[in-house]
């Protein structure tokens, strides 16, 4: 069944009853002049994603768990340029 159109403001006016119409199962689309912005979905069509995509690469566990010397600088305000770049070093005055 193709979808249900209805304009921007039309939507807004009874944007409730559209969140009932998909949750019951049908499709709204909403457009800006002829053009398409927005599509509610009943919400077993949400087109959830993989739990977690990237586990075939396989990464160990403690990936995140060193420590970055340089990282813990930027995190306690430990930088010393203009820009906030931590350069390793203490700046001259």
């Amino acid at each position: 069944m193709p979808p249900t159109t209805f304009k921007i403001a039309e939507a807004r006016a009874c944007f409730s009853s559209l969140l009932a119409r998909a949750k019951a199962g049908e499709e709204i689309l909403i457009l800006k002049g002829n053009e398409p912005q927005a599509r509610i979905v009943p919400p077993g069509e949400s087109g959830k994603r993989e739990e977690a995509p990237l586990k075939h690469l396989c990464l160990p566990d403690d990936i995140f768990d060193h420590e970055d010397s340089e990282e813990a600088a930027i995190d306690a305000g430990d930088h010393n340029d203009d820009l906030g770049i931590w350069r390793g070093r203490q700046p001259s005055s």
